[in-house]
């Protein structure tokens, strides 16, 4: 028999997606009686639902607002993300079945969490930090940290909290190490099935909009530098487009990104953190732009020795990469990361035909 939950995705970009899709497959390995409904809203949604999971379509997360690669004062985001928490409460009260499903594992989803919680339902969440440090203005300041208050409050609440970044050592918190998809084949067979000939750069935007100076600066830099035996793939993700032109192939949105990351020799990122996990895991150098502003990204991006204004020598990075060389595969977290919520499922949640001892 099933033992049945939901895992809810936070909308924004497709990193949290990439991770929760990571997770639910090493859980149903190892727990084939395991079934999730994944609660997510666009472009998240778009991502589970090809990788094979049943999901029932969510309020979206709103996005940064961006110009040209800077975030905007942060205080406006966060005026949009509270009034998106109250749409997803009143969506989680109406559609919720918290009846038949009897768990909930969020990936950065706050408000399912907060339902969750309130109803008693065992509750898991993945988190990057459990502090967010974007505001650089002070109406931004005094909001981030009056949203900062609320969740940590939330947070002593939640069954299991697992930590990508540095986290307050609480009962509840468990450190994990990067947690990537599973590429599915070697890296010889995926350029033959992607027809790469040549080396490749793989230029990645994201999930969200904000990208869009990085994938003008990448091809600028590409057709400026003249590489012989080099060609460019442009993933512009859900919210973009761009134009195929000589030497460079476009796509838009790829649900198996980790397998062209495998598949490439240099990937060029906004830098968020699954991105450079799965090229950290493959083997591929990495360039990491961060916009500027974005302190998540900026620390992601700082950790690997890259700035928002290494976008201007791109033209110079990118020679440099590419003469590096494959890189030595780095570990993941996926096993421990698995087990953890495995044991946080056998302690608190009862399947059905057995009894809690």
């Amino acid at each position: 028999m099933e033992t049945a939950g939901y895992f809810a995705v936070h909308s924004q970009g497709l990193g949290h997606a990439t991770r929760a899709v990571a997770l639910a497959r090493g859980l149903r390995e190892r727990r084939p009686d395991l079934s999730f409904l994944f609660l997510a809203g666009v472009p998240a949604l778009d991502l589970i639902a090809a990788s094979g999971f049943d999901v029932l379509t969510a309020p979206p997360a709103p996005d940064w607002p961006a110009t040209g690669g800077v975030l905007q004062p942060v205080w406006r985001w966060y005026a949009d993300y509270r009034k998106y928490l109250r749409v997803a409460r009143r969506f989680l009260r109406v559609e919720g079945d918290w009846n038949s499903y009897g768990f909930l594992i969020s990936d950065g989803e706050v408000a399912s969490v907060r339902e969750a919680v309130r109803r008693r339902v065992p509750t898991a969440m993945i988190l990057n930090s459990l502090r967010r440090a974007f505001a650089q203005d002070l109406p931004s300041r005094l909001t981030e940290g009056l949203g900062n208050f609320w969740f940590s409050r939330l947070a002593r609440r939640i069954d299991l909290i697992l930590a990508a970044e540095s986290a307050p050592d609480w009962p509840n918190v468990r450190r994990v190490g990067p947690i990537v998809r599973s590429f599915s084949g070697s890296r010889e067979k995926l350029r033959e099935d992607f027809v790469f000939r040549k080396k490749t750069i793989l230029v990645t935007a994201g999930g969200t909009a904000i990208g869009d100076f990085l994938l003008q600066a990448a091809v600028t830099a590409y057709r400026e530098s003249r590489l012989d035996g080099v060609s460019m793939v442009v993933v512009s993700g859900p919210k973009m487009t761009w134009k195929p032109s000589p030497g460079v192939y476009t796509y838009g949105f790829l649900p198996n990104l980790q397998d062209y990351v495998l598949a490439s020799d240099l990937v060029i990122t906004t830098a968020g953190k699954e991105t450079i996990n799965e090229a950290l895991a493959a083997g591929t150098p990495v360039i990491a732009i961060p916009p500027k502003g974005h302190m998540e990204a900026e620390r992601n991006a700082a950790a690997l020795g890259y700035r928002f204004e290494d976008v201007h020598r791109l033209k110079d990075l990118i020679s440099e990469k590419l003469a590096l060389g494959r890189l030595p595969p780095q570990p993941t977290g996926n096993a421990e990361a698995v087990q953890l919520l495995l044991d946080f499922l056998d302690a608190k949640v009862v399947s059905p035909g057995r009894q809690r001892s």
